[in-house]
């Protein structure tokens, strides 16, 4: 196992199908999980799916591919902070991601919208689906056949879907979420809202990644500069109010003028020896900057591990069946604080860009496109590749075609899904010796 002092247990191992290890094969249970993960097709797709910047806009920009393999290695640092199984939280990291469809949070979005009467769409349920059904690994049954604290690992949320709810696991899948985490749950009275110790150190990673790394890709298109940082920008004081709204800044901060204290302390953290941020650099110095920008980074990722601690429950349990809930991760406020705001002015002053908005309203145009081609089409089955023509049978449910279509959907890199546009709805586009 990886290096923890947290004890893991026959239960935290177990498989959803029961299956006996290739003979000699020195990996741990959770050094497998990430074999399968590394090797499956889901995983390879994450290419070429947008994080914030286009996929294929640049070879210096994040894909979530490259977003994923971060996570898992901020992940990796918090774990030998809190002394968790390194290779179990890798596992969870590197498919936490996994179910988002392509052009990004757009893509999302626009799924979100058209699946609300068909059962909901939310990207950590696709996780599951894809990590239990979707990916093909054997004959004998469906999905990755991960361990169970992998699969409990990913699931950010265990409640069923509601049309009100903004959170939520497939109905036809909460079956597994049972397998996956009641048990473990029950032992220490806990509900639906709670979240394993691997779960909790996954999700702040990823919050750290999103802040830290999307502020360097920010930075690098020049879409952030010392300007960005200005009290006397409206932006900028807009995108600190809406960081003051959120609920995890409302919790910590007794009034704006709190926020704005924090933010003039991160401010001095980014501004402090950037020279392509720097309002009082007066050459420029390319190599200077890039190098700044990953010290910046880098201390910024070491700051939030830093901020982390692991704080045991208050909950007494005799011999339960997982360590997995006996833990939590707590984080420093006005760390939690700072990710905050950056998340905010990211949202500023690149997601609100007319230059990205253009471009994920032309996604959502295309996954919208696509979902109600084949929602109306007579014979949509015939429309897919061979391997999915069998998932819609005639006369099935609206709501379980709509399924399929998603899922569909949320396997496409943003290239495929325009090359499926194009065939679609484009005069001149596609061939009868395309590869499907």
């Amino acid at each position: 196992m990886g290096t923890t002092t947290l004890t893991y247990t026959a239960h935290d191992e177990e498989r959803y199908h029961p299956e006996d290890p290739r003979p000699n094969d020195v990996r741990s249970a959770f050094e497998r999980d990430r074999s399968r993960i590394i090797h499956s097709a889901a995983f390879r797709r994450l290419q070429g799916k947008t994080q914030v910047f286009t996929a294929g806009e640049g070879d210096f920009f994040r894909t979530r591919l490259t977003h994923s393999l971060e996570v898992a290695q901020i992940a990796k640092g918090l774990a030998l902070k809190l002394e968790a199984d390194t290779d179990l939280v890798e596992s969870i990291a590197l498919v936490h991601d996994i179910g988002h469809p392509p052009f990004g949070h757009a893509g999302e979005n626009e799924l979100k919208r058209l699946l609300k009467r068909y059962g909901g769409f939310e990207a950590n349920a696709q996780n599951l689906r894809i990590l239990t059904q979707l990916e093909n690994k054997s004959n004998s049954y469906y999905g990755l056949n991960l361990t169970r604290a992998v699969i409990d690992g990913q699931l950010k949320y265990k409640n069923a879907f509601t049309p009100e709810a903004k959170k939520f696991i497939y109905r036809e899948d909460l079956p597994l979420v049972d397998w996956a985490s009641r048990e473990a749950q029950s032992a220490f009275g806990l509900g639906n809202e709670c979240k394993s110790f691997e779960c909790e150190i996954m999700d702040w990673a990823d919050e750290i990644a999103y802040a830290v790394h999307d502020l360097e890709d920010s930075i690098h298109a020049r879409y952030i500069d010392a300007f960005s940082f200005n009290d006397n920008n409206p932006r900028t004081v807009r995108a600190i109010h809406a960081a003051f709204k959120s609920r995890e800044v409302f919790q910590v901060c007794n009034s704006i003028h709190d926020v704005f204290q924090i933010y003039e302390g991160l401010r001095r953290v980014l501004l402090n020896g950037n020279p392509g941020l720097s309002p009082n650099n007066s050459t420029h110095d390319a190599r200077r900057s890039k190098s700044s920008r990953k010290q910046l980074t880098g201390s910024l990722i070491h700051r939030y591990i830093q901020a982390s601690r692991a704080v045991e429950r208050r909950i007494a349990v005799s011999d339960p069946i997982s360590n997995r809930y006996q833990h939590a991760v707590h984080v420093e406020e006005e760390c939690k604080v700072e990710v905050k705001i950056i998340n905010e002015l990211i949202r500023e002053f690149v997601l609100f860009s007319p230059q990205v908005r253009t471009l994920e309203e032309k996604g959502k145009h295309i996954i919208r496109s696509i979902f109600l081609k084949f929602m109306r089409h007579d014979n949509a089955r015939h429309l897919l590749p061979d391997d999915w023509k069998g998932y819609i049978e005639d006369g099935c449910s609206q709501e379980k075609r709509a399924r399929v279509v998603c899922d569909y959907i949320c396997g496409m890199t943003d290239d495929y899904a325009q090359k499926t546009y194009a065939r679609l709805f484009l005069p001149n586009q596609g061939s009868i010796y395309d590869v499907f």
